[in-house]
């Protein structure tokens, strides 16, 4: 799974989010480890960055085995495991800048033991900076699973419509 919010305040962060969504798709099968996913987030700064085209942009990527999740991330986008205790941020860790296509990006790793019962949410800025974790824990833990998506952008939404920021959200669960 993988989440990219390109940097605002700059030009080509669009290009740069689709670039990076685009790179860990075509090497999702090379990720074995959070080694690998910190060797494809280094690989990818330098493939952006070279791009006269496309700015900076953030990036999370999890891989999510019947044990485990594990993975890498860059930027203010985020990946938290949702539990019965509360919430477990794997990217607290995280370099919140350089970000990805600046050309000197500092992947953090992050691995994790699943339970059952664990929920994962990865998600942008646009959700995490604008909306505490309690409230999203709250949503996490008293809708159904499939309305957790709109339940969580309607948290930030402003009362006008709008919303304060791009929000791009993964919530993944283990049915019942």
């Amino acid at each position: 799974m993988v989440v990219a919010d390109g940097a605002g305040g700059q030009s080509g962060g669009a290009e740069a989010a689709t670039m990076a969504v685009e790179l860990v798709h075509q090497k999702a099968n090379e990720l074995h480890d959070a080694s690998s996913c910190v060797a494809l987030l280094q690989s990818m700064d330098q493939a952006v960055c070279k791009d006269r085209v496309v700015g900076e942009t953030t990036c999370a990527v999890a891989v999510v085995t019947r044990a485990s999740v594990y993975g890498a991330s860059v930027g203010d986008s985020g990946v938290w495991v949702i539990n019965k205790s509360g919430l477990i941020n794997l990217t607290e860790r995280q370099s919140s800048k350089p970000f990805i296509g600046s050309g000197s990006a500092l992947p953090s790793h992050f691995e994790h033991q699943i339970t059952q019962g664990d929920s994962l949410l990865l998600a942008t800025d646009g959700l995490l900076k604008y909306s505490g974790p309690e409230r999203i824990v709250a949503v996490c833990r008293s809708v159904a699973p499939f309305d957790v998506p709109g339940k969580l952008v309607e948290l930030v939404r402003y009362p006008s419509g709008a919303l304060p920021d791009d929000v791009t959200l993964i919530f993944a669960y283990e049915p019942k």
